[in-house]
């Protein structure tokens, strides 16, 4: 069904030939909804929430072409918290690897130049550093996605989305959770955004949250990983702003639900929220997209 041809790559981003949209992967019955696990061991607690979730081997398999969507956003410093921790990266690479992934790779369309970010981000550093079968690609030009109808979608109708996603078995969303001035958080299904061509489209829609909800009824990652290692809890998406230390990773295989959780870490912008406070949330629990309401889900929590 998924196709594994090989992919073209081009200094700072990569071409893709089309093909079927990706798998979701269902783990084992009995595992919890929810992984949340706190720890100051960053490689430690990411296992754990994976571990919790159903174990990667319940999404990578052996062979696979995994396609992993962090905050690639900025090349800001890792204390600023605007973009994916290098080390929760790191983490989630490895565990794809040793789940036998044929190869990695690291995918997302930054706000700054492809070029800075490739070449300074602390992230791109740990790719490189990482086995042979890692590959940074950041998508930036309009030759690498393909305008695709959005059957459900209101506020969007059609989107330009990377053409990588046709040719990976496994899409796992790893963002870095942070506050954003239009939509009160930035999580997984606003990291979603990393994904298509024309940001602004979505910023400029009738209704920017439900865009982001439109967004994920075509996009919707095997696994969600929020990296709350360290929290923009003000002025984001791109900071400075009050960093908040949770040494917190949240991992499921529902995106509404690990959104709605993740909301609950901190205060945003000073304000508390839960999920039902999150615009864009609600919209997608309204389109079926998963649960607004994590006390209705197994959470596996603890502190590593």
């Amino acid at each position: 069904m998924i196709s594994r041809r090989g992919f073209i790559k081009t200094s700072a981003a990569a071409v893709m030939v089309s093909g079927p949209y990706f798998t979701g992967k269902v783990f084992a019955e009995g595992n919890a909804d929810l992984g949340v696990m706190t720890g100051s061991d960053i490689d430690a607690t990411v296992r754990a929430a994976v571990a919790a979730v159903g174990g990667i081997g319940a999404y990578v398999k052996q062979g696979d072409r995994v396609a992993i969507k962090p905050n690639l956003s900025f090349a800001s410093p890792v204390k600023r918290a605007a973009t994916t921790n290098p080390d929760v990266l790191k983490s989630v690479m490895n565990l794809c690897l040793e789940a036998g992934a044929k190869q990695v790779l690291v995918v997302d369309h930054p706000l700054q130049d492809a070029a800075i970010i490739g070449e300074k981000s602390p992230v791109a550093e740990v790719v490189k550093d990482t086995k042979n079968a890692t590959m940074i690609l950041l998508s930036m030009t309009e030759n690498l996605f393909k305008e695709t109808k959005i059957e459900r979608g209101t506020a969007m109708k059609s989107t330009g989305v990377a053409k990588i996603l046709n040719e990976v078995d496994v899409l796992i969303n790893l963002p870095v959770a942070k506050s954003h001035s239009a939509c009160v958080v930035s999580l997984g299904i606003k990291g979603n955004l990393g994904l298509v061509m024309d940001r602004p489209a979505y910023h400029n829609s009738s209704d920017f949250n439900q865009s982001l909800a439109d967004l994920a009824t075509i996009i919707r990652a095997d696994l969600t990983i929020v990296d709350a290692v360290r929290a923009l809890s003000t002025r984001g998406p791109q900071g400075p702003g009050k960093v908040v230390e949770l040494n917190t990773i949240v991992a499921g295989k529902d995106p509404v639900a690990v959104d709605a959780y993740a909301v609950t870490l901190t205060p945003w912008n000073n304000l508390q929220a839960k999920g039902r406070n999150i615009q864009h949330l609600i919209y997608a629990a309204e389109m079926g997209l998963g649960e607004l309401d994590p006390t209705k889900l197994t959470i596996s929590k603890k502190t590593v």
